[in-house]
C-alpha cells in the first residue's frame, strides 16, 4: 500500500495530490476556528487559542478554510482532463480521495452541525429515549448540548439502522462527544474505501473507466468536504444501494435485496433505487440464452429481493427497538427552507415577483405540485429506461437527479447520490461540464459553520461566478471528451 501511495505521489498527479492535501490540512486547521464548533470551543480553546474562535482569530480560520477549500477544488480539477480521457489510472483516484480526506481525521464537523444531531439521537436511543417521538431536549446531557437549537425539539427522519449505528458510536466513546465524532469520521473512511471499492467493480461491469467514477464521486471536493468533513449519513445507505446494484448485475439477487433493506434502514431515499434492479435482472435474464421466459423470471427474482429486502429492513427494525415511527418522522425535513430545492426556489421567484405577503402558503403549493411533478417524473424515467443493464443505470442517476430537484429540501451533500452513479450513466460532455461547475457553487452555498450562503448576494454572486469559470475552463481543458471507457483508457 505504502509503494502505491509512492508510486502515485511520484508520478504525474503527484502534484495535485499534494496540493489537496494542503487544502485538506489547512480546512482541518481553520475548522478549529470556523467550523462546527463544540459548547466548549473545541480544540483551539483546549490549547489556549480561544481569540482563534471570534473576532479577528475568526477570520483568520474562515480565511483558511476557504483558502483550503479552493486548495482542493484546483487540485480535483487538475486530474480531471486526464480522468476523463482515460488517462488517470484508478490508483491515483483512489489515493486522491484517501490524502485529502485522512488529514481531517481530528476536525471538527465542517460545513454542518449535523453530526451532533447524529450523535445525540444515538444517545436519545440508548437511554431509552424514542428519537421518532421527541427531539434531543428529550435527552439532556453532553450529546444534547452540541445540537443545534433549531433541531432540539426535532425528531429523526432516519432509519432504525441509523440510531444504531448513532448508539454503538456513543456506547464506544464513552460519553465523550468529541471522541464520538472521531469515532463517526472513521466509520464513513471505511463507507467511501467501500465505495471506492464498489465504483471499481461497477465501472468494470458497464464498461466505463474506473479512474474517471472514482474522481467524480469520491474524489470531488463534495464528497470530501460533505462526507469526509461534514460527516453526513448519506455515505451509508448510498454504500449499500450501489452494493445492490452491483450485486444485481452479477445476478446475486437475495444478497441485492439485503443490500437495499439495508439501504432503506438508514434512508428512505434508497428506495428510489430499488425498481430499477427489476431492468437490471431483466436484461440479465433476456442475455441468458437458457432461459425461456425471462420476464417471469426477471419477476421472481425482483420478488425474492423485495422479500429479503423486507426481511432485513424487520430485522433491522427489531434488533434497533425503534419502531416504525421513522415513516412518521420523515416531514420533519419539510421545516428546512432554501434555494437548493426547486420547488422552494419558484415560491420565492413568485414571492418576489407578486410581492405576496404569505411566503408559507405559496411554499406550501409549489411544494406540493414538487411531489406530484416528482412522481410523475420518477414513473417515467423507470418506465423509459427498462431497455438494457445500461440504460437501467442511466435511469437510476436520472431519477436520483430528479429527486434531488424536486424534493421539498435539498443540500449540497444528496448530490452525491447523483455523483455516484454519473460516470455509470455515459454522460456527454456538456453534462458533465454542468456536474463540474455545480459541484462548485453547491461546495460554496454552505459556510464552514454550516451556516447557509445562498441567501448573501455577494456570496451567491462569487459563487456562482465561481461555477461559470469552473465550466469555461473545463470545457477548453477537455474539449468535449465523453465519458471514457476501459479501452480508450487502455
Amino acid at each position: 500500500m505504502a509503494s502505491s501511495a509512492r508510486h502515485s505521489l511520484a508520478g504525474p498527479s503527484g502534484p495535485a495530490l499534494y496540493r489537496g492535501i494542503l487544502g485538506s490540512v489547512l480546512l482541518t486547521l481553520g475548522g478549529f476556528g470556523a467550523g462546527s464548533l463544540p459548547v466548549d470551543g473545541g480544540p483551539a480553546v483546549a490549547v489556549g487559542l480561544l481569540g482563534f474562535t471570534f473576532g479577528h482569530g475568526e477570520v483568520l480560520a474562515l480565511a483558511l478554510c476557504w483558502i483550503g477549500v479552493a486548495l482542493l477544488f484546483t487540485a480535483w480539477l487538475a486530474l480531471g482532463p486526464r480522468a476523463f480521457s482515460g488517462r488517470l489510472p484508478t490508483r491515483d483516484a483512489v489515493w486522491a480521495t484517501a490524502l485529502w480526506s485522512l488529514p481531517l481525521l481530528p476536525a471538527v464537523p465542517l460545513f454542518s452541525r449535523d453530526a451532533w444531531s447524529y450523535l445525540a439521537q444515538g444517545a436519545m436511543t440508548a437511554a431509552g429515549v424514542d428519537p421518532y417521538e421527541f427531539g434531543p431536549e428529550a435527552n439532556p446531557g453532553p450529546f444534547t448540548d452540541e445540537v443545534s437549537p433549531d433541531w432540539q425539539s426535532t425528531a429523526t427522519p432516519y432509519g432504525p439502522l441509523h440510531l444504531l449505528l448513532m448508539r454503538i458510536v456513543v456506547v464506544v466513546s464513552g460519553g465523550h462527544p468529541a471522541v464520538g465524532i472521531v469515532i463517526l469520521r472513521l466509520a464513513v473512511f471505511a463507507a467511501l474505501a467501500a465505495l471506492a471499492a464498489l465504483l471499481v467493480m461497477a465501472a468494470r461491469r458497464t464498461g466505463v473507466d474506473a479512474g474517471a467514477a472514482v474522481w467524480l464521486a469520491c474524489a470531488s471536493p463534495l464528497s470530501v468536504i460533505h462526507l469526509a468533513g461534514g460527516l453526513h449519513n448519506e455515505i451509508f445507505p448510498l454504500v449499500a444501494c450501489l452494493g445492490a446494484v452491483v450485486l444485481t448485475l452479477d445476478g446475486r439477487r437475495a444478497w441485492a435485496g439485503a443490500a437495499i433493506g439495508i439501504a432503506v434502514a438508514f434512508k428512505a431515499t434508497a428506495v428510489i433505487v430499488a425498481p430499477f434492479l427489476l431492468w437490471i435482472a431483466l436484461s440479465r435474464r433476456r442475455e441468458d440464452p437458457a432461459v425461456t421466459r425471462p420476464v417471469v423470471r426477471a419477476l421472481a427474482d425482483t420478488a425474492l429481493a423485495v422479500a429479503v429486502a423486507a426481511a432485513v429492513l424487520g430485522l433491522v427494525t427489531l434488533a434497533s427497538g425503534t419502531g416504525l415511527g421513522w415513516f412518521n418522522a420523515i416531514a420533519v425535513s419539510d421545516r428546512v427552507v432554501n434555494y437548493l430545492s426547486a420547488p422552494t426556489a419558484a415560491a420565492h421567484l413568485v414571492h418576489a415577483v407578486t410581492d405576496s405577503p404569505g411566503f408559507e402558503d405559496i411554499l406550501a403549493v409549489s411544494r406540493q405540485v414538487g411531489r406530484v411533478v416528482l412522481a410523475v417524473v420518477l414513473v417515467t424515467v423507470w418506465w423509459f429506461h427498462r431497455r438494457d443493464r445500461l440504460t437501467a443505470v442511466r435511469g437510476i442517476m436520472l431519477a436520483l437527479l430528479a429527486f434531488v430537484v424536486l424534493n421539498s429540501l435539498a443540500w449540497p451533500w444528496y448530490y452525491v447520490w447523483v455523483a455516484a452513479f454519473w460516470v455509470l450513466a455515459r454522460p456527454g460532455p456538456r453534462s458533465t461540464t454542468a456536474a463540474v461547475a455545480v459541484s462548485v457553487f453547491l461546495v460554496m452555498a454552505i459556510g464552514p459553520n454550516g451556516s447557509t450562503s445562498l441567501y448573501s448576494p455577494v456570496l451567491a454572486g462569487i459563487a456562482v461566478l465561481g461555477s461559470l469559470g469552473v465550466a469555461w475552463w473545463w470545457r477548453r481543458a477537455t474539449g468535449g471528451v465523453r465519458t471514457p471507457s476501459p479501452e480508450r483508457a487502455g
